[in-house]
C-alpha cells in the first residue's frame, strides 16, 4: 500500500490501545486513563475502523488480543517509551532544585523512614515539592507514575537504575498479655502451642519471614493475617499471637517483646530504582543522592 494510503494514526489512538491492552477491559482501561467506558468503546470502535483490522476478542474473561493487535502491541509499547523518554528529558533539562518529585514506597517504610527523610529535605530545599504515594500497587517508572520507588525487591525493567541502599533486620515479637496466656513457642513441637500474626495468604509465598515462621512453626495457627504491617504490629501488641517485624517498625510499638530465635530471621535488603533518563534532573537527583546519604536509616 503506497505510504500516501495508509491510515494515519495519532499517539492517542496508541495510549487508548495500550491501556486496554493491559487492562483487559473497557472499565479497567477508563479509570486508568480518568475517561469513561462508552469513550473508551467508542475510540476502540473508530481505531480499528481506521485500521481495518480487528484488535480485541471480547470474551467472558475480558478484552483478549488479537494476533494483529498482539503485533502492534510491542510496537505501541516502544512508542510509548519514546514519547516519556521525550517528555522526562524535556521536563528535567532546564529546572533547577525545584518543582515536585514523586516518591512511592511500602506504607510502613513510607511513613516510619521516608516521610521524616523527606521532611528533613523539603527544609533544606523549600523551592522543592515531594509526594509521597504508599500504596500496596506497584506504581511504574517507566510510564512515569513516579520518579523514585523504594522497594524490598530487585527492579526488573529496562531502563531502570537500582541501588541497594540497606538491609532491615527482622526480629521475633509478642505482646506480654500473649505470653502470660501461652508462653514462650515451643520450637522443638514445631510451635505446637503458638498462635501467629502473618502476612496475607496472597503475598506469604514472596514474603521471606513468612517462609521462616512455616519452617520453624509448622504446627502453629495463624490467627490474624494482614497485608498491612503496622496491622500486623498492632494486632500482635493487642496480645494476638507472635509477629514477625522489621526492628525499626517493632520499635515504635512498646507493647511488644523481642524472642529469642534458634535461628536469625532473614533481613530484608531495600533497593532504590529511578529510570535512567531521569537520572541528571536536578530535582530527581537531588532526592536520590539524599536517600544515598542517610542510607544508614534503612538499616
Amino acid at each position: 500500500m503506497p505510504a500516501a494510503d495508509l491510515p494515519e494514526i495519532e499517539w492517542d489512538d496508541l495510549r487508548y490501545f495500550l491501556n486496554l491492552a493491559r487492562e483487559k477491559s473497557l472499565s479497567g482501561a477508563a479509570r486508568a486513563l480518568g475517561t469513561t467506558q462508552p469513550t473508551m468503546s467508542r475510540r476502540l470502535e473508530l481505531f480499528e475502523k481506521k485500521l481495518g483490522a480487528v484488535l480485541f476478542q471480547r470474551k467472558p474473561s475480558g478484552l483478549e488480543l488479537t494476533e494483529t493487535g498482539r503485533k502492534i502491541l510491542d510496537h505501541a509499547g516502544n512508542m510509548e517509551e519514546a514519547a516519556l523518554a521525550a517528555q522526562r528529558i524535556a521536563t528535567g533539562s532546564n529546572a533547577g532544585i525545584s518543582g515536585t518529585v514523586r516518591v512511592t514506597s511500602a506504607e510502613w517504610i513510607g511513613a516510619r523512614i521516608l516521610s521524616p527523610l523527606l521532611a528533613r529535605f523539603c527544609t533544606i530545599h523549600p523551592g522543592m515539592g515531594v509526594e509521597l504515594v504508599t500504596d500496596a500497587e506497584v506504581l511504574s517508572l517507566t510510564r512515569r507514575e513516579v520518579d523514585i520507588a523504594v522497594r524490598f525487591t530487585r527492579f526488573q525493567q529496562d531502563g531502570l537504575v537500582q541501588r541497594k541502599i540497606g538491609s532491615l533486620p527482622f526480629a521475633l515479637y509478642a505482646a506480654p498479655d500473649y505470653l502470660e496466656r501461652r508462653g514462650l513457642p515451643d520450637f522443638k513441637r514445631g510451635g505446637a502451642n503458638a498462635v501467629l500474626v502473618a502476612m496475607n495468604a496472597a503475598l506469604a509465598e514472596t514474603v521471606a519471614e513468612t517462609k521462616w515462621l512455616r519452617q520453624h512453626f509448622p504446627n502453629a495457627h495463624i490467627a490474624f493475617r494482614s497485608n498491612s504491617r503496622d496491622g500486623q504490629a498492632a494486632a500482635a501488641a493487642s496480645g494476638a499471637g507472635l509477629v514477625c517485624l522489621p526492628t525499626r517498625l517493632a520499635a515504635g510499638y512498646r507493647e511488644l517483646r523481642a524472642i529469642t530465635t534458634p535461628t536469625p530471621l532473614p533481613s530484608r535488603d531495600v533497593w532504590l530504582g529511578f529510570h535512567r533518563d531521569t537520572r541528571a534532573i536536578p530535582r530527581v537527583r537531588s532526592i536520590v543522592d539524599f536517600l544515598a546519604e542517610h542510607a544508614h536509616q534503612f538499616r
